[in-house]
């Protein structure tokens, strides 16, 4: 049987549960230290352990149990949920995904336990109590298995084997379970010499739902295994099953309460059967004390029967939310289909312009529409909300918090802002360095922060939003702002900048995504070194983004990142410069009009907008082309704040452009984002409309204080 898809699915879910642990203790405004949260802790090292007992990985297996001691004894209240705990926990988790990459991807290392799992082992079996918590967990295993000792009883016995009575859950299927790998798995403990079907509780036709399970297994296996070995087969899934074991030459006593827990009168029947008993052996099955202590257990054996029926609560709360895993390579080949399909209705779209033909003129557009909706569809499926990153940074900055000997909230606000899977990733490190930076350099110290009248506790928000077809991060922190003097004179010291030269605060504020920047004044393990910050800005302008910052001396700084809404597909508008096609994003765009000479101050490169003066930028000044000879038009474009003017040839109509990257060779080239296919076959650059913005309005504030300069040394 091979179970290396299988292990793929146990390490990704794992790491998720892993993920959901260390959720639960950095939150506890969420998960407030009690019951409840510490069974979710319980039942996450509980579920990890018994999957990983599936798979035979002995050492991952070891260390989960010993840490689910401990949260055993934290639920049952014999230890108590400290911040010595929490930390001891969380680095436990981290061994956790040590153990799942190591040993599932290295076969032997399966069974062998890392040396840097000793220490936390030992601080794992301090918060055990004296009285062992092995009880405890043997009590857990016989409240959700039934078993029978392996000992030898005196009386009749109805088998030589272990005796197995499998009742299935009706979300068995829906949870990722299969019955029969259960089977195939006991095959590899032993001889299995019977299997049997049992049906229960199952629906009328008409009201049967194909997905839930509503089968039994009744088996019998010949192995040498122990009982912990065998019931281990069912640890995550006996919270919700039943399952009964009997151990080979059980005594008729412990059939006859196995029998009263299924509360199944016929299975009676089929045991007598199978092992032809004598007249007096069925008798002291069937005695009648047996009905008595069968109508005593009734509520209870039903109690436990009850998870093998779905409520209509439960089954539409399931409906409402489920998942499919799908292969992110999947997902990125749709994605390119689409792209495809996009381009070649562009083409359909001119064909049936060209013939003029009014019904395939209105058939395309209905296609059109359609492939609008799949587009915009298959764009959704690869978007997740930007909590996936947000959640990384709870525990990072709990420990550097510890680290600066400062006290630091996070907060943390938009998290479902939704945001392209493909950038997840890029942002991680970003926002790492940007949030580092924040915690040391931005907050103050707490003697600090008490003296300027501030709390003691400082606080760093991180939080998203759309504005405008953009996805904003903003990271933001209340403490003492960016010094502007101490910026512009450590770049002079460092000859990043020529001395003298005159910048305005937003050109100060970006001189510290200069490469070897930086304004500690000792090198830490955070920062210091004059890294990190040009890498960020590097980064956010690959992903097609910006960065702007805010920040006043006292009250503190704020990292705005704007990113576009996606990277692949988008609603574009055609223009053209000197013949050759252009595409600028849709959403980017206010307005088109003539090119108004009389409202134009040339020298300072701006136009009079309806009173409103805005910087603009000449594609054909900028690729270096020939003044035109006809008149020209001027888009109107903004980026968050920022607007301006970019003049052009012709005005074409939208069309929809599936961004392709240039290439290595292009990464340096400024103003063009990539390319694209129009629908006549010949490719077309894409504008990056922010960079363009940015070129005019610093071209505008050079020209101005070129100005203002000769005035002043005119009048000198």
């Amino acid at each position: 049987m091979d179970l290396s898809k299988a292990k793929a699915i146990f390490i990704e879910e794992s790491h998720e549960l892993c993920n959901a642990l260390e959720n639960a203790l950095l939150h506890p405004d969420q998960y407030p230290p009690n019951t409840e949260t510490f069974n979710l802790l319980f039942r996450t090292a509980h579920t990890i352990k018994g999957s990983a007992g599936i798979f035979g990985l002995e050492a991952l297996v070891r260390f989960t149990h010993v840490m689910e001691n401990v949260l055993e004894s934290l639920r049952s209240g014999e230890v108590m949920l400290t911040e010595d705990l929490v930390s001891l926990l969380l680095s436990c988790n981290d061994h956790l995904r040590t153990l799942l990459e190591t040993t599932c991807h290295n076969e032997a290392l399966a069974n062998q336990d890392l040396p840097e799992g000793d220490a936390l082992l030992k601080g794992l079996r301090a918060y055990q109590p004296s009285r062992t918590t092995e009880r405890h967990a043997e009590e857990a295993s016989h409240r959700e298995i039934i078993t029978c000792p392996e000992e030898l009883a005196a009386g009749a016995s109805l088998t030589p084997w272990w005796q197995l009575s499998l009742r299935f859950h009706p979300g068995t299927f829906h949870h990722g379970f299969d019955p029969l790998s259960f089977i195939r798995y006991l095959g590899r403990m032993g001889d299995i010499k019977f299997v049997e079907l049992v049906w229960r509780n199952s629906p009328a036709v008409p009201g049967l739902d194909p997905t839930e399970c509503f089968m039994g297994i009744e088996l019998a296996l010949d192995s040498a295994e122990s009982l912990e070995r065998i019931a281990g087969t069912f640890d995550f899934i006996a919270e919700e099953s039943l399952i009964g074991i009997l151990a080979p030459h059980a005594p008729l006593s412990a059939f006859r309460a196995l029998l009263q827990r299924l509360d199944e009168t016929e299975q009676l029947q089929r045991w007598i059967k199978r092992q032809a008993l004598t007249e007096e052996e069925a008798r002291l099955v069937c005695a009648e004390t047996v009905q008595d202590q069968q109508e005593a257990a009734e509520p209870q054996s039903r109690q436990m029967a009850n998870p093998l029926a779905t409520s209509p609560a439960s089954k539409t709360a399931r409906n409402e939310t489920s998942y499919i895993r799908i292969e992110a390579s999947k997902l990125d080949r749709l994605i390119n289909r689409v792209g495809e399909l996009v381009i070649a209705s562009s083409g359909t779209k001119l064909i049936a312009q060209s013939r003029g033909d009014a019904e395939l003129l209105e058939s395309v557009a209905i296609i059109n529409t359609l492939v609008e909706s799949i587009r915009d569809d298959a764009l959704t499926l690869r978007m997740v909300p930007v909590d996936e990153v947000f959640s990384r940074f709870p525990r990072m900055v709990r420990e550097v918090s510890k680290q600066l000997n400062k006290t630091i909230q996070l907060e943390i606000k938009g998290a479902d802002t939704e945001i392209d899977k493909s950038m997840v990733e890029k942002l991680t490190d970003p926002l790492m360095h940007i949030v580092r930076n924040a915690l040391d350099h931005g907050l103050e110290k707490t003697d600090t922060r008490l003296l300027a009248g501030k709390p003691a506790m400082g606080t760093v928000t991180l939080n998203a939003y759309h504005d405008a077809g953009s996805v904003v991060v903003e990271v933001s922190d209340d403490g003492g702002g960016i010094p502007r003097d101490k910026v512009l004179a450590k770049a002079m010291e460092r000859g990043l900048i020529a001395e003298g030269r005159p910048l305005n605060d937003q050109e100060i504020l970006q001189l510290i995504f200069l490469p070897g920047f930086s304004t500690a004044d000792t090198v830490s393990d955070l920062s210091g070194r004059g890294v990190g910050m040009d890498v960020v800005k590097r980064n956010i302008e690959a992903l097609r983004g910006e960065i702007e910052i805010q920040s006043q001396i006292g009250i503190g700084s704020t990292f705005r990142l704007r990113l576009p809404l996606t990277l692949a597909i988008i609603d574009g508008f055609r223009v053209e410069v000197d013949h050759s096609a252009l595409v600028m994003p849709l959403d980017m765009m206010i307005e088109c009009v003539d090119m108004p000479q009389d409202a134009m101050i040339q020298h300072t490169r701006q136009i009079n907008l309806r009173g409103d003066w805005l910087p603009f930028v000449s594609l054909r000044e900028l690729f270096g082309l020939p003044a035109a000879s006809a008149p020209e038009f001027i888009v109107i474009v903004h980026y968050g704040d920022n607007r301006a003017g970019i003049v052009v040839d012709k005005l074409m109509g939208e069309v929809q452009a599936v961004i392709k990257p240039l290439g290595e060779i292009f990464k340096s080239l400024r103003g063009i984002s990539g390319s694209t296919i129009l629908g006549n076959g010949k490719p077309a650059l894409v504008l990056d409309i922010p960079q363009l913005i940015q070129h005019a309005c610093r071209r505008e504030r050079r020209i101005i204080r070129q100005q203002a300069e000769a005035l002043v040394n005119s009048k000198a």
